[in-house]
């Protein structure tokens, strides 16, 4: 079976930067795939740019839930440029030039003071994710964690590891807490008050920092669960606030052929 762990990453403010924005800064509403894998390398005390293998597609699995909606304010930040010239001007006391640059930021909707984002994550070293745990649970993370910007803190709060309490097979309804990558997303169930958005993100890098193929990811912008049938396996997990149903950005975990799925989700 497959060895998953699960922390809620916390904050005041995020921002996690479209890839294809220029003049402005615009924030997907969850955290992606990349940054996921940053925070894996952040709580182990990987390099940065030494990890992209390791955490990639083929070899770990992630997911996420937006547990607290979110609304977006616009900022307009000031920029100082480092040209050489800019950097010369600097060391002797004068003034550089700025730009201004709208940013846009994440911050709770409703009651809540802070953001929260619940992480899952699995590879195919169920070591590497016992270790990741340990870390969490003894509040040993090596590198400060943050929400897309330096200036935004994180705290990484364990949850969970183990295997799944359930495994529901493709083409399955099921209610998905989870953002689902609309590659699996084989029919969406509109029921009730249901509210979607989708958005375009990264899911890994290559050598050199290269950005590899992007996907589109659907998720419920009040952070209800999205009834839906997938073209992939989704897993339920029986957490301490209660049972949540996720979908992996990658899709089905190792391990879950169809009869072991059938022979899980009937445990």
């Amino acid at each position: 079976m497959p060895y998953v762990a699960v922390c809620d990453l916390i904050g005041p403010l995020a921002h996690f930067r479209k890839f294809y924005t220029n003049s402005s800064s615009l924030s997907y509403g969850f955290p992606p795939r990349t940054v996921l894998m940053g925070i894996v390398a952040a709580v182990l005390g990987w390099e940065r740019d030494a990890y992209y293998e390791e955490l990639g597609l083929q070899r770990a699995r992630f997911a996420v839930v937006v547990k607290v909606p979110v609304r977006r304010i616009v900022q307009t930040v000031n920029y100082i440029r480092t040209k050489e010239e800019d950097l010369n001007r600097m060391k002797k006391l004068g003034a550089a030039k700025g730009t201004q640059v709208p940013l846009e930021l994440l911050v709770p909707a409703g009651e809540s003071p802070h953001l929260k984002f619940r992480m899952y994550f699995a590879h195919q070293d169920q070591e590497l994710v016992k270790e990741w745990a340990a870390r969490l649970k003894a509040r040993r993370v090596h590198y400060p964690l943050y929400l897309g910007l330096t200036e935004f803190i994180a705290q990484a709060r364990f949850l969970y590891e183990g295997e799944p309490k359930a495994i529901h097979l493709p083409g399955e309804e099921v209610a998905v807490n989870s953002v689902v990558n609309a590659a699996f997303l084989a029919k969406p169930l509109l029921k009730g008050d249901v509210a979607l958005n989708r958005e375009k993100a990264p899911l890994s890098f290559g050598p050199g920092r290269q950005l590899l193929p992007t996907a589109s990811f659907i998720y419920e912008v009040a952070s209800r669960p999205v009834p839906a049938i997938l073209s992939c396996a989704a897993y339920t997990f029986s957490l301490p606030d209660g049972q949540e149903t996720v979908a992996f950005m990658e899709g089905d975990l190792w391990d879950t052929t169809p009869t072991r799925m059938a022979s899980a989700a009937t445990a």
